[in-house]
This record gives structure tokens, sequence and C-alpha cells, in this order.
């Protein structure tokens, strides 16, 4: 994946959630909620590679470390997922944190701590889109400031075979516009999905 495209892609990003308020810091944000102190600093900050016990305790704090399964006020301890809520509610920013067997972190996702600087995806440029192309192909087609990154995976840790990055694309602002996913797989356009785009 091309580090320039996929810097422009996070730093547009990153700089649309904090202007909306996604990445405030722990309990500032105007009308937070007082429990839940989960940020877009705090999902980008863990690196991959590593282990569960200090995901949790960078996300929740030594103090806030009840056995897996518990729930943590804004964070949920699963068998293989830290889910971390930034607010209570419906539709509300979070990002999951999957691990390996050995407990190790290979996989981030998230919806909604990430906003598109300019929306601008459409139709015409989802279907130029083809699986199999290259990421300097797919770069060419799709603007980056419609885009942000919902998923990133190294499924084969340390190694960095099968790589993956998912592709949130949307069309519009709003809660649920029309929108288009893509992954790129070792650097190639490996699925495609497109909903109501025009």
């Amino acid at each position: 994946m091309s580090k320039a495209w996929r810097a422009a892609v996070t730093w547009v990003a990153a700089a649309a959630a904090v202007a909306a308020g996604a990445g405030a810091a722990h309990g500032a944000q105007a009308g937070a909620d007082a429990g839940f102190s989960f940020t877009v600093e705090e999902y980008a900050a863990v690196p991959f590679g590593t282990d569960r016990a200090t995901v949790w305790q960078t996300v929740v704090g030594a103090a806030q470390s009840p056995p897996p399964g518990s729930a943590s006020g804004w964070c949920q301890n699963y068998t293989s997922t830290i889910q971390c809520f930034t607010a209570s509610g419906d539709y509300v920013p979070y990002g999951n944190f999957n691990f390996n067997s050995a407990g190790i972190l290979v996989s981030k996702q998230n919806e909604f701590l990430y906003k598109p600087a300019a929306p601008s995806m459409t139709l015409a440029k989802y279907n130029k889109v083809q699986l199999g192309m290259t990421e300097a192909q797919f770069r060419a087609i799709v603007p980056s400031a419609s885009c942000v990154v919902d998923e990133e995976a190294y499924p084969n840790w340390p190694a960095t075979t099968g790589h993956k990055v998912g592709y949130k694309c949307d069309a519009s602002t709003g809660l649920f516009p029309p929108v288009a996913y893509f992954d790129l797989t070792d650097g190639k356009v490996t699925y495609k999905y497109q909903r109501a785009l025009t």
C-alpha cells in the first residue's frame, strides 16, 4: 500500500475526526459520557504485534482491568477481541482490536471513528475499480479524501504477507451515506462492494 496515499487518507480522516469531536481527550468532549473515554488517538496509537495485556492497559488502564468477558465501562474484553466505544448510545464511534491465538494484535477495525475530509465517491468511479488492480491503479481512480481506513490486518504476523487494508469511501456526509467498500490485500484490490451509489 502506498505510504503517500495511505498517509493522505489517514491525515484527512484524522483531521476530520478531530474537527468533528470524535477524538476529544478523555472526558473533555462537550456532551461526552463521563464513563466513556476511548478516543481515536488511542485507537491509532496501538501498534500491530502488541500483546493483549498491553493493548488493554493502553486503552483502558491498569486500574480498569476486569477478567476477560467482563464489562469495563467503555471497553469489553471478549475472547479474541477488545471492543471499545467512545460514548453510549446507538451508532457511536467504536474500535475493535482483534488478536490471534497467541494473544497478539493482528487486526484493527473501526466504525465512525474517522470521517472523510471531502466525500465524493460515485458509482462511475466504483465501476472503474476492478478486482486485481494494483494499488497505483486504485489510487488513480478513487479520491483519497473520500475514504477512511476502516480495517487493517496482518493475519500472518509477524510476516507481512496477506496484509489487508479496508477502505470505506463515502459519497456524501451523514450517518449512512451512499458508500463503497474496498479491500486491498498485498497491494491489490481483492474485494469491492457498494450501497446506493449513483
